[in-house]
């Protein structure tokens, strides 16, 4: 795939995004077959609207990447959508590189079908779900800045916090050495400078601390 050609000046978005909980659910298209959004409701009443509101916005399959809970026996036996668990905890702490590798293999094996449409979301659609598209846009053949451009664009609320660690797995993964490695850290670090988002703010916005 082609990165998108646009240029790489800060966002103009603000640091608080208006109305959090409007973002939680909504289906926020990446490419038009990748989508992000907030993870489905334990409410199975709740939970049957949003797999209707994903089918219809032709979502296929799809990869919770939250490790709190898992309803694939409820999604599949309520929807068509096929379901690719790789939960993680969102500990704010480093995340294993095999993690992105099984995140890559899974979505590269979606996407052999022309016609899948994968939806990646963690619990809030803040940290853990953006950055695992932040990764599957990498495999894609996007480069760092235009990826974390396009879901801050397509997700207000997506901080995508573990994105620099995605970025060191991606160089490795591709015969980087250290220094490499660190640069593409220090790239995507900087980006996050320029383009703050507080995360806190909005997941407490969401769950009402």
């Amino acid at each position: 795939m082609t990165t998108p050609n646009f240029p790489l000046f800060s966002l103009d978005l603000p640091q608080r995004p208006l109305d959090p909980q409007f973002w939680w659910r909504e289906v926020c298209f990446v490419t038009p077959t990748l989508a992000m959004s907030g993870g489905i409701s334990r409410n199975h009443d709740i939970a049957r609207e949003q797999l209707a509101r994903w089918e219809e916005a032709g979502i296929t399959d799809y990869m919770p990447v939250h490790i709190e809970f898992n309803e694939q026996e409820f999604i599949e036996a309520n929807s068509n959508i096929r379901v690719h668990h790789i939960g993680v905890d969102d500990d704010l702490g480093r995340r294993d590189p095999r993690w992105f590798d099984a995140i890559a293999e899974q979505a590269n094996e979606i996407h052999l079908d022309p016609n899948a449409v994968l939806m990646v979301t963690c619990w809030v659609g803040c940290n853990r779900g953006p950055s695992a598209t932040y990764a599957i846009l990498r495999t894609r053949g996007w480069d760092s800045l235009p990826a974390l451009r396009a879901i801050r664009e397509a997700r207000p609320i997506a901080a995508t916090i573990y994105a620099p660690d995605a970025a060191a797995w991606w160089v490795a993964r591709n015969g980087g050495d250290y220094n490499d490695m660190q640069l593409a850290v220090d790239e995507v670090r900087s980006w996050f400078r320029r383009n703050p988002l507080d995360a806190h703010w909005v997941i407490g916005s969401i769950n009402g601390w």
